[in-house]
């Protein structure tokens, strides 16, 4: 299997969102909301576009708190973190005043029950103008809708979608090494449902396939 990273057509609207919101004009929302179901390749799209770019990617936990997720926001934008929320806040302003960054919350979901910790983060959105992304499963958009003063601020919200059986084979050929004969794409697009996270797996089969035959091309009555 290749090491790189594959730009799908979920990941190229992604990106150019972000684009779109990374803006200077003042009074105008920067805030973006991801959703999609599980193993489509979202927090690997956040983590190379964090990987390219000035931010930081924060997975948010079942047990977090606000002070706790304060206190990770002022670290991972290189400050010191205080006991308290309020220097917190103030450290957080103070650091995205002089190097703003983009910031994504992985897993939002889990915040929805907590909506203090939801309108923190739009207020740190609302001092600073700050690029924030939120990236959630496939009902996140309707959990969120429910808090209107924080979602009328998504200025897109881009749902990630399972790939097509041309972008199957598009994928196959940019991260394995083998050849894929139209049936073993078919094979592969029908087992996985186009579930990028499938599709990775199908191809550390297929590959382990072609090892025991000696071959470099793999049709469908090869793969399970």
């Amino acid at each position: 299997m290749k090491d790189r990273f594959v730009r799908t057509k979920s990941v190229n609207k992604y990106f150019g969102a972000i684009e779109r919101i990374s803006h200077k004009r003042k009074g105008i929302e920067r805030m973006l909301l991801i959703t999609g179901e599980p193993g489509l390749g979202k927090t690997e799209a956040s983590l190379h576009w964090i990987a390219m770019n000035e931010g930081i990617l924060i997975r948010t936990l079942e047990l977090m708190t606000g002070p706790w997720l304060l206190q990770t926001i002022a670290y991972e934008l290189g400050g010191e973190p205080y006991l308290r929320s309020k220097k917190n806040i103030e450290l957080i302003c103070e650091l995205l005043h002089e190097k703003p960054k983009t910031m994504i919350f992985d897993e939002v979901d889990r915040f929805t029950r907590k909506p203090e910790i939801l309108e923190t983060l739009r207020d740190i959105h609302d001092l600073n103008l700050s690029t924030i992304i939120f990236v959630g499963e496939e009902q996140a958009d309707k959990k969120l809708a429910q808090n209107r003063r924080l979602f009328r601020r998504f200025v897109e919200v881009v749902k990630f979608e399972r790939l097509d059986l041309e972008g199957t084979r598009d994928f196959l050929l940019e991260m394995s090494d083998l050849k894929y004969q139209d049936d073993a794409v078919e094979k592969i697009f029908l087992n996985t449902n186009g579930k990028i996270s499938g599709i990775m797996g199908a191809i550390h089969h297929a590959e382990a396939v072609a090892r025991g035959m000696q071959v470099k091309t793999i049709s469908g009555k090869d793969l399970r």
